[in-house]
């Protein structure tokens, strides 16, 4: 037992009442001042979330509203165009089968024919480089190989 250490070796001063009662006072203190900052800390991560929650929530539920009222205009659209008699439809170039299609129907996420012709013919024309002549390079270069 030469290096352990010997509780029983150094001398104990026991506390007095006073000292005693104080170390309690200012344990209690801390402890008390420790839980109202954990408390207030808690707090304010529960509000922050319900917050970030009840915007998450407030945006959701204007999406939904946006895509309810456009799906009720849709449908009035299409019931409108669909009490013209047909003859009324084909002067505004229209066939009954189309009356959907054309209003954006069920599914608007699908490209329509005017939608790839005007990504295929809309091309800035500064993405081109032209050679001297007024022939696009790339022309000039296919030929030349």
């Amino acid at each position: 037992m030469g290096d352990d250490f010997y509780f029983l070796r150094f001398e104990h001063r026991p506390l007095t009442p006073e000292q005693w009662d104080r170390l309690k006072r200012s344990t209690v203190r801390l402890a008390r001042e420790h839980r109202a900052q954990m408390l207030r800390s808690l707090f304010v991560a529960i509000l922050t979330s319900v917050r970030r929650v009840g915007l998450r929530a407030a945006a959701a539920a204007r999406r939904r509203w946006r895509s309810y009222v456009t799906w009720r205009e849709r449908r009035r659209a299409v019931k409108e165009l669909g009490l013209l008699d047909d003859r009324s439809l084909k002067d505004i170039g229209l066939h009954r089968s189309e009356v959907e299609s054309v209003v954006g129907g069920p599914d608007t996420s699908r490209l329509t024919e005017r939608k790839v012709a005007a990504v295929l013919v809309h091309k800035p024309c500064a993405k081109r480089s032209v050679a001297a002549n007024g022939a696009p390079k790339q022309l000039i270069e296919r030929t030349a190989a």
